[in-house]
């Protein structure tokens, strides 16, 4: 390094001057400290090499994390020794060092048509609690919106306007709540039922706690997430793969089957871009070649074509 400066002091100003938000920032601390910690024990801090970092790489694989999971200890790594390079302190040895290709693909599972009907017809209404978990789980399977979406809405958040049902949301990433979505009566019914039932004013938030030690309090993510991981367990779905995350798979996913576009399925979702919405037209055509088509309608060619060439052969022998 071209600096007598401590490697944790150019770690902090690296942090100082990262344009994230806190919780990011904190992530990225962690990670570095995690590194450093690695390499006080198996390498030399003050003169670090890219075999060092290679090395490191190899540890987190070792480890057996997961190849994502080791890309995020990494990226860190690579942003501040690009940082460095930036600031004319030391060259970039981090340069290209990453776990394989990222996965494009779909983590989480869905649910079909019928089962969110299943899930939707379990929910017990006549409590409070059971009017905002329905309102919640439906609002999230016909819109896709994020747990946190739903955690920080307000009940000034709905209205109409020239006759239609409008939501404003503050998506994920947002400082404020700049999105706009058009919804239908069967996703507002629920949400006015649970509303006027707790007679909450337009300042409240939409959805509460009704916990004694916390009533009336704003639902948190976690919260939201434990009524959907029961909920689904109530109708024999148990699986790391179906969350409540899920539900928001369930909608885009339902929506492209059923011949929503895929820029209205963005828009629905919220996404910045539109190839990060085509993860879903990718489970879509993973859910085919389960079936098969394909390999079906191969079958179907090669029987026809047997068929024709042994009626061939048949009229072949009349003849002779």
């Amino acid at each position: 390094m071209k600096t007598d400066t401590p490697i944790l002091d150019l770690i902090d100003d690296f942090l100082v001057n990262l344009d994230v938000r806190d919780n990011s920032r904190k992530k990225y601390s962690d990670s570095l400290q995690y590194f450093i910690k690695w390499l006080t024990i198996n390498g030399d801090v003050r003169n670090v090499v890219r075999k060092d970092i290679l090395n490191y790489k190899r540890y987190l694989l070792d480890a057996k994390l997961a190849s994502m999971t080791v890309d995020n200890y990494l990226v860190p790594v690579r942003q501040f020794y690009k940082h460095l390079e930036e600031t004319g302190i030391a060259d970039n040895i981090a340069a290209g060092i990453h776990v394989g290709k990222k996965y494009y693909g779909y983590r989480k599972d869905y649910l079909r048509p019928h089962q969110v009907s299943q899930l939707l017809s379990s929910i017990n209404r006549s409590t409070e609690a059971g009017l905002r978990n329905y309102a919640i789980i439906n609002l999230m399977v016909r819109t896709g919106m994020r747990c946190i979406e739903v955690a920080r809405l307000d009940v000034k958040d709905l209205t109409a306007e020239e006759g239609k049902w409008i939501i404003k949301i503050q998506r994920k990433g947002h400082w404020e709540k700049d999105g706009v979505l058009g919804l239908t009566l069967k996703v507002v019914a629920p949400i006015a039922e649970y509303i006027t039932a707790n007679e909450l004013s337009n300042a409240s938030p939409m959805f509460i706690n009704h916990c004694w030690e916390a009533n009336g309090s704003r639902i948190t993510t976690l919260t939201i997430s434990k009524i959907i991981k029961a909920q689904l367990r109530a109708i024999g779905i148990n699986s790391p793969r179906i969350t409540a995350h899920s539900l928001r798979h369930t909608a885009a996913i339902t929506a492209l089957n059923s011949g929503a576009t895929i820029y209205e399925v963005q828009q629905m979702l919220g996404h910045r871009s539109v190839e990060t919405t085509q993860i879903y037209l990718r489970a879509i055509e993973a859910e085919k070649g389960l079936e098969g088509t394909a390999v079906r309608l191969l079958d179907s060619a090669y029987e026809i074509q047997q068929e024709t060439a042994q009626e061939s052969k048949k009229n072949d022998q009349v003849v002779s």
